[in-house]
Order: C-alpha cells, then sequence, then structure tokens
C-alpha cells in the first residue's frame, strides 16, 4: 500500500473512532450491554447451575454390606439415592441376600440420587463330587479339594500305621459323594510303617471287606487284585479272597500292605493258578 493511502486511512479511523467516543448513544448501549452480562453470569452461576448440578449438596454413603439387601435398598433410597442389584454366585460364607460389597464404599461423599451397586449373595449354590484322593501326598490332596471349592475341616494321622508317610490314607465324606460347595472334608494320613510287629492271619476264603477288617484289626493293610481275565470289580462286595500274599503266619512291620488276590463269587473259579507267587525274601517282609 502507497504511504499516503495508507496515511489517509489512518486519518479516517481516528476520526471515526474520536466521532464514535463523542456519541452519548454509544456509551448507553456498552453500559446496558455489560450489566446484562453481568447479571446473566450471577443468574446462571449462583441461581441455575447449582439447581442443575446440585452444587455443593453432598450424601455421606452408608455402610450397608452384611446387612440384608431389602433393608440396605431401604436405608439408601430413604437418602435420595438410587440402588443397582448385582449378583454374585452364593458363597456359603455369607449369609443368603446380604449384602457383600457396595460401591460406592461407604463414608463416600455422593451427590443425591447418585446410583449405588449392591452385590448380593443369591446366586445358586453349586454341588460338587468329591474327588479321590487317598493314596496322594497330604498336600496335593488339600489342593485338589480346595480347587472343588471344598473346606478341609482337619487333617489327622492315620491311628493304624501305613507305608508312605505323608499320604492320604482315608477321607471323609467319601469320595464321589455330592457335597455343596464350601462343604467340609476331613483326611486321614500315613505316618509310616509302625515299630512293632504283626503276624498275617488267614484271610483266604472270606469276603473282601470282612478279611479287610480282619486285617485292620492286626494293624494291617491290604491292597486287592483281581483275578486274571477278570472285568469285575475287585472291591465288590460279594469278591471273595482266593489267595493273600505274604502267606498267613508271616511276621510283618504294623502297616505292612497285603495282597488279596479275589474273585466274585457267581463267576467259577478260575481254572489256572495265578500268576502272582510270594517270595521269602520279598523286600519289606519282616523288617
Amino acid at each position: 500500500m502507497p504511504p499516503e493511502t495508507a496515511k489517509r486511512l489512518l486519518s479516517r479511523t481516528e476520526s471515526y473512532i474520536r466521532t464514535l467516543l463523542r456519541n452519548p448513544y454509544w456509551w448507553g448501549g456498552l453500559i446496558l450491554l455489560t450489566a446484562f452480562l453481568g447479571i446473566s453470569y450471577v443468574l446462571v452461576n449462583d441461581l441455575l447451575m447449582p439447581k442443575l448440578t446440585r452444587q455443593g449438596a453432598h450424601l455421606q454413603v452408608p455402610n450397608v454390606v452384611n446387612r440384608p439387601y431389602e433393608q440396605a435398598r431401604n436405608d439408601l433410597e430413604a437418602l435420595g439415592l438410587h440402588v443397582e442389584r448385582i449378583v454374585q454366585q452364593y458363597n456359603p460364607a455369607f449369609a443368603r441376600d446380604v449384602v457383600v460389597d457396595q460401591n460406592p464404599l461407604p463414608s463416600a461423599l455422593v451427590k443425591p440420587e447418585r446410583h449405588i451397586y449392591l452385590t448380593i449373595n443369591s446366586g445358586e449354590l453349586r454341588h460338587v463330587v468329591v474327588s479321590d484322593v487317598v493314596g496322594l501326598s497330604l498336600r496335593e490332596a488339600v489342593n485338589r479339594l480346595r480347587a472343588q471349592g471344598l473346606h478341609i475341616e482337619e487333617t489327622l494321622p492315620d491311628s493304624i500305621p501305613a507305608p508312605n508317610r505323608n499320604t492320604v490314607t482315608g477321607q471323609e465324606p467319601a469320595a464321589g459323594d455330592t457335597l455343596t460347595e464350601g462343604a467340609s472334608v476331613s483326611l486321614w494320613y500315613s505316618t509310616g510303617l509302625g515299630i512293632g510287629y504283626s503276624t498275617i492271619p488267614d484271610i483266604t476264603g472270606l469276603g473282601i471287606n470282612q478279611a479287610q477288617d480282619s486285617l485292620l484289626t492286626m494293624q494291617l493293610r491290604s491292597i486287592v487284585i483281581s483275578a486274571p481275565d477278570s472285568l469285575s470289580d475287585p472291591n465288590a462286595p460279594d469278591s471273595i479272597v482266593l489267595r493273600q500274599s505274604p502267606a498267613p503266619g508271616t511276621r510283618v512291620r504294623a502297616g505292612f500292605e497285603v495282597r488279596l488276590h479275589t474273585w466274585q463269587a457267581e463267576q467259577p473259579e478260575p481254572d489256572r493258578p495265578f500268576p502272582f507267587r510270594f517270595e521269602e525274601n520279598e523286600p519289606g517282609v519282616g523288617l
């Protein structure tokens, strides 16, 4: 832009500003606009926004954990709060239909009509089939049962000695029983072979249950072995002992395991001998 043109434009601008500043209507309009904006700000900030946002209005959330759901809901709604129900899987450690968790936490400051989320112990009770842990190490047995959601009531040393120290020798309830999650299970474990000796009785011809009971009274344990080619359960109640090993009269340490060869009563006795033959120098016998 040429210098002369710029000079004329600047002169016109200065003249317009001087005229505007001397105009009383311009000043009146400016004062009115400023007053309107100021009043509008006060109305919105001090009157309208507090009502919309409830600024300054806070409630302290009460602690409703462990209360029945209906009571907790009524208490919260009486304070002007909204309740949302969340159902979790049933936990037998808590009473049914009680609050086990809440969000926001107790004592938190919230605005009226805030949503409070309550977790309720109202799910279905799960059932589990007890695992067979006899023969497992005590640690593995405890971990396996706890993984099923069962509670280990107690672990006790077995009064009857058994080989393999710290292995499970008994459980109650028995394997295969159906329990509710959180139910208790007791375990018995081996402390090793006893220091005393027992003489193995003659139990051939006895039913399997009677034979095992007879051995237990002598502080002896048993391993049941089915006959060759047998597809039946060697522990069936009608199984009978055809052979035993070691032989009757052998002295062994308390807790020694006697092998019981069985055959079911309704089946014909095998026409060939069992492949097992007890050797006098079998490890563990009489030690």
